[in-house]
């Protein structure tokens, strides 16, 4: 079992990325704790003796990180033993499976390559243990982030927010160049506590210590260069094509059907005031957007009923009054008789009409999207637990929107655009602008966004709801997870959520206004709309992970077939004469003298 150091030492980990991370005393975290943050569980990880003491350490890390980065999932009415519970031990098995990979280079490690690492007379093994734990860590970070049980909060790279000068290489390595760097200088942090103590039984310790010194300066080489780059596009200008004039709502109240009358009042007296205000400056709104889960009549057949609701200023109407096209967030029909809705982003034209819809395609694994709910039995059992929800059905393709600005573009054909600007006859000479609108999660999947951005979307228009979390906290990280689509894909994104953070942020990840958290307000901006550019990271994805996964699966290929070859040339070595004897110590010298030039390996011109 993990000794009393060790488990100190993850423990210290989990609390520093916690403390790191946008959280209740640092509302945006801290970058500089985050670059120590994995250095503990890098002294802990490297002094396991054991796969099983590996094994329960990495778990401990994961759970511990989770929970007290992400209590909050404890406040998600009637699903807090799923949102919480399960996703913390979930995610510390998951962590724990990673645990073989730490390990491995030590169990199929040859005897020789372990003996001259205890002496500490192996240099070569100093580089390979420090990259070794920052791929296999952003490794880590990438499957937690991806797939049906995708949750990329928790992270590394979440830290760095405040470091735009850092973050900016996203648009070359997504978030995990950032994850890398991280764990790289923690790691290198870590091998040198450990050096301190390996150098005094080593007779190579120039060696050792000139070999450490040039992974310092590899290490240091890439964080210059991070930097530059990030000064480079912090400092190079971009103008806009067009601007947008949005109206973004935060109405400050968790949807309820049971007061979605008092809700959607509050929302039109709201948007009503920001209307007549920009109206006094002599400008209109291009666009008015309303956070997600605003309404909960099921669409297309809910679009009569709220011709009549709320009674006191029915939907429709209001919008016809105004003229203005809206984004709400509602729920759609697929199929009513097997219980098959889709949490939605809903467009209405100028006059109040429906225009179509796209449906959340990343669902909330057991919190929208549960498991066998079509089972009726199980339905009832959810309908009994939480009384609300049977979860939802996940969207099926990318959809666009198209709005009238000053003139058109293309539709494309590979995906949908619901379009409601102006086609006149032959060449359309009104402005248009082609948006995507990502529902809350959404916008922290890389694999939804990049099919919206190669769709066409010229921005990104996120509705949320996260005010049943009640915390700053969670209202920070889900923003810092989404600012970084702005960055990857060099577009701007704009967020109307519930309760915040409502923002415009251009394409260099910055804002450039905001409503505060936890209160009722719109906020009207000409957003700009820049030039589609595809970047490295929107041509070529997830890139570096996959790199790092080819590159550790054949370094573990390596270590197999040289354990191999040892274990068979040992066997092969049948020292059979009477031991201690001068013919024992002859042929014994032999076999000693041949295994040193088979592995030979000539450190000297490693070190050149």
């Amino acid at each position: 079992m993990p000794d009393f150091l060790q488990i100190f030492c993850t423990l210290l980990s989990s609390s520093l990325i916690a403390l790191a991370i946008p959280n209740e005393l640092l509302a945006f975290g801290s970058p500089l704790i985050g670059l120590f943050s994995l250095f503990p569980f890098y002294i802990s990880v490297n002094r396991c003796k054991s796969q099983s003491e590996s094994f329960w350490l990495c778990f401990l890390h994961g759970a511990v990180t989770h929970l007290l980065s992400s209590f909050w999932l404890g406040n998600f009415a009637g699903f807090s033993v799923f949102t919480l519970g399960a996703s913390d031990l979930g995610t510390g098995f998951f962590e724990a499976f990673f645990s073989l990979f730490y390990y491995l280079p030590i169990l199929y490690a040859p005897v020789q390559s372990k003996l001259e690492v205890f002496s500490a007379k192996n240099q070569f093994a100093i580089p390979v243990r420090i990259l070794w734990f920052a791929s296999i860590y952003t490794i880590w970070e990438y499957c937690k982030s991806t797939g049906f049980l995708a949750y990329p909060w928790g992270t590394i790279s979440m830290t760095a927010y405040k470091w735009s000068s850092v973050t900016q290489i996203a648009d070359i390595s997504g978030v995990y160049g950032i994850t890398f760097l991280f764990a790289l200088f923690s790691a290198l942090l870590g091998e040198g506590c450990l050096l301190l103590a390996e150098l005094s039984n080593s007779t190579e310790g120039k060696k050792i210590f000139a070999s450490y010194k040039q992974v310092c300066a590899a290490t240091l080489s890439l964080f210059i260069l991070t930097i530059f780059y990030g000064f480079y596009q912090l400092s190079r200008p971009i103008q806009p094509l067009k601007t947008m004039n949005t109206i973004l709502v935060q109405q400050n109240k968790n949807p309820n059907r049971k007061f979605e009358e008092e809700n959607l009042l509050l929302a039109e007296k709201i948007t009503q005031e920001k209307i007549d205000d920009i109206k006094d400056q002599g400008k209109q709104a291009d666009l008015i957007v309303w956070s997600e889960a605003v309404l909960s009549k099921r669409f297309p057949a809910a679009e009569t009923y709220y011709t009549f609701f709320p009674s006191e200023n029915p939907l429709v109407k209001f919008i016809k009054k105004n003229r203005v096209p809206f984004i709400i967030g509602g729920p759609v029909i697929f199929n009513d008789e097997a219980h098959e809705y889709g949490n939605s982003a809903l467009l209405f034209d100028k006059n109040g009409k429906y225009s179509g819809s796209y449906t959340k395609m990343h669902l909330v694994p057991f919190a929208e999207l549960i498991p066998f709910r079509k089972i009726e039995p199980i339905r009832k059992i959810i309908k009994k637990m939480i009384g609300f929800s049977y979860g939802w059905t996940p969207g099926k393709k990318p959809v666009l929107f198209e709005i009238p600005l000053n003139y058109s573009m293309e539709d494309g054909e590979p995906y949908q655009i619901i379009s409601l600007a102006e086609q006149g006859k032959g060449k359309n000479d009104k402005k248009t602008a082609i948006f995507s609108t990502p529902v809350c999660f959404d916008d922290s999947a890389h694999e939804v966004c990049q099919a919206l951005f190669h769709s066409g979307s010229e921005l990104f228009v996120n509705i949320t709801n996260d005010s049943w979390s009640k915390t700053n906290s969670s209202e920070i990280q889900h923003f810092v997870v989404a600012h970084y689509r702005s960055i990857e894909y060099r577009t701007t994104t704009i967020r109307s959520a519930n309760a915040g953070y409502t923002c415009v942020i251009n394409a260099k990840g910055q804002v450039l206004a905001d409503l505060p958290l936890f209160e009722e307000g719109a906020l009207f901006y000409e957003v700009p709309i820049y030039e589609r550019k595809m970047t490295i990271y929107a041509r070529w994805g997830d890139w570096l992970p996959y790199s790092l996964i080819l590159l550790a699966a054949s370094y573990v290929v390596f270590m197999i077939r040289a354990k191999r070859r040892e274990e068979k040339f040992i066997r092969k070595a049948k020292v059979t004469l009477l031991p201690h004897s001068l013919e024992w110590y002859e042929q014994w010298e032999k076999v000693i003298a041949d295994y040193d030039t088979m592995f030979a390996v000539d450190w000297n011109k490693w070190n050149l």
